[in-house]
């Protein structure tokens, strides 16, 4: 007899990023009530893999091809993807699944498919606002293969709400951040850059270089503040340059020198808090988000935030209270909003103070988690 709920949680994006951190957290905090087992890509998850090592999370790796922009990963999707829905849907079925938790978006359609071929309830979780229209035409047919869908923002539920079916399950939940680990006043490791850091004003961002972050938008706001501040200031861009992403990293390389930028490009971290803790400002200067982890891991290390408007980041930071929120795209704005806070030490201080308050309040994983808990209690039922 089943103790426990046994949750199948699929993705079909191997890369570690906001989606795998923000599954990792709920399969962690959830271990003692719900059994979750994550099902990942073979290939390009060896970090994924490694992280939920760690944490003591199940997965289980199957072959998941992922679809790409590239005619010839399109076919290879097209190809290989009945013989790994087929293949999903025996392992569920031997398995006993209660629910199948979609994880990473509305592209990711084999978890769904498989879970109703297996006849188990399907909770399809929505996490961004910029799909390509080909997917949300396909999204909107499969839909409602889903008994639920669970959003990461409000403005992934408005993005998504002409595609859905009507009259299922619905929940907005905020991507979880362990606010105990993510604490201000905890002793954390040394990391090897602090050193460097030391006397200046720290600015930076937690971002794999791909287009939607927007990059170019941080280097040119840089080189506007270093114009404008006598302070010695230093710009940081933490994140993993996948070999996809080489010939688009190498362009904001180009641009920084173009700018006369000096920026440390500080890779991956197994343990970003260090970095996250010596900032002055942490910065989002995406295209696109919904429920960025990464802001919300910095709002729990009390750093003042200044953002585009971009996701749900504007019902959390607010203009002169623990940060400011610019257009997409306005350099001179977003230079202005730093320099500011940069200016001011007591304000640093104030709103970093007000970012902790509204991410234990809000983003805090044992809340996140009984809202999981509570949805894939009420789907999984029969």
């Amino acid at each position: 007899m089943k103790t426990r709920l046994r949750v199948a949680a699929t993705i079909e994006e191997g890369k570690l990023g906001g989606p795998q951190i923000y599954l990792m957290n709920v399969a962690k905090v959830l271990s003692d009530i719900v059994e979750t087992v994550v099902i990942m890509p073979e290939e390009n998850s060896l970090e994924f893999q490694q992280r939920c090592q760690n944490l003591d999370v199940p997965f289980i790796l199957k072959p998941l091809t992922r679809i790409s922009k590239d005619w010839r990963n399109v076919f290879r999707y097209i190809w290989y993807s009945p013989w790994e829905i087929f293949k999903l849907v025996r392992y569920f079925r031997q398995e006993d699944f209660d629910l199948v938790h979609v994880c990473g978006g509305s592209w990711q359609f084999k978890g769904a498919i498989a879970g109703k071929l297996a006849g188990i309830p399907v909770m399809w979780h929505l996490n961004d606002t910029s799909m390509p229209i080909p997917i949300r035409w396909v999204f909107g047919i499969l839909s409602g293969l889903a008994k639920g869908y669970a959003y990461a923002s409000e403005r992934s539920k408005s993005y998504y709400g002409s595609y859905v079916k009507t009259g299922r399950f619905e929940c907005t939940i905020p991507a979880p951040v362990d606010t105990t680990r993510f604490d201000p006043e905890l002793e954390l490791p040394p990391d090897e850059l602090l050193p460097e850091l030391n006397g200046k004003l720290v600015i930076g961002t937690v971002a794999n270089p791909s287009p939607v972050k927007n990059l170019e938008t941080f280097l040119r706001m840089a080189a506007k503040l270093g114009k404008q501040n006598a302070q010695p200031l230093t710009f940081i861009v933490v994140g993993k340059v996948y070999v996809s992403q080489q010939t688009y990293f190498q362009s904001l390389e180009h641009l920084a020198n173009q700018l006369g930028v000096s920026i440390y490009w500080a890779g991956p971290r197994q343990d970003v808090r260090p970095l996250l803790k010596r900032l002055d400002v942490y910065v989002c200067s995406s295209r696109a988000e919904s429920s960025p982890i990464s802001v919300w891991e910095a709002m729990s290390m009390a750093k003042p935030i200044v953002s585009t408007d971009v996701g749900d980041v504007p019902l959390y930071v607010k203009d002169r209270e623990n940060g400011f929120i610019v257009p997409i795209g306005d350099v001179s704005l977003l230079a202005d909003r730093v320099g500011q806070i940069l200016q001011d030490s007591i304000k640093r201080k104030h709103f970093g103070k007000i970012s902790r308050q509204i991410a234990l309040q809000n983003f805090d994983i044992l809340n996140c988690g009984e809202r999981h808990l509570e949805a894939y209690q009420l789907l999984s039922s029969k």
